[in-house]
């Protein structure tokens, strides 16, 4: 195996573990943030998404659901951009011809791609740091039970 074909797929292996942590933590961070609504929804409303849902979402309806729940517009706008980019990878990046397998291709690939892993991995980076803003609120919020115990209801 040539240098250059070990290094696109050092690339492509790096991008789609962004991709995949990108997913899960939209999973987390859109999950939790259901669970803050659903914890501060007064006693008339009912709030129970279902959880399973976020389990088989693909990125880009990840995507719409983190948009729903998140104010970061500019986070939401640069993962959007990152979905074509995402296919790409997942469905067609490790399929090279005869050709493409040569450096004359692989080395600009290795650049764009490395361009990609840059926007992602800042992404990744964006998301953990919601995510622990999230789940410290929602350490800190009470559950939806002891919020409507009636006084004298506690142990």
């Amino acid at each position: 195996m040539s240098a250059s074909l070990q290094r696109y797929q050092e690339t492509i292996n790096g991008l789609l573990l962004d991709f995949q942590w990108i997913e899960l933590s939209l999973r987390m961070i859109v999950g939790c943030s259901y669970e803050l609504l659903r914890r501060s929804a007064p006693s008339l409303i009912t709030f129970n998404p279902k959880q399973g849902a976020l389990e088989r979402d693909a990125l880009g309806r990840l995507l719409e659901r983190y948009s729903e729940v998140s104010h970061n517009v500019a986070l939401v706008a640069e993962m959007k951009q990152l979905v074509k980019d995402r296919n790409y990878c997942a469905h067609q990046a490790f399929v090279l011809s005869l050709e493409e397998q040569d450096s004359k291709y692989l080395d600009p690939e290795i650049v764009r791609l490395t361009e990609i892993r840059a926007r992602s991995r800042k992404c990744v980076y964006a998301l953990l740091e919601e995510f622990k803003a999230i789940a410290a609120a929602l350490h800190e919020s009470p559950s939806q039970a002891a919020k409507h115990e009636a006084p004298g209801d506690g142990a």
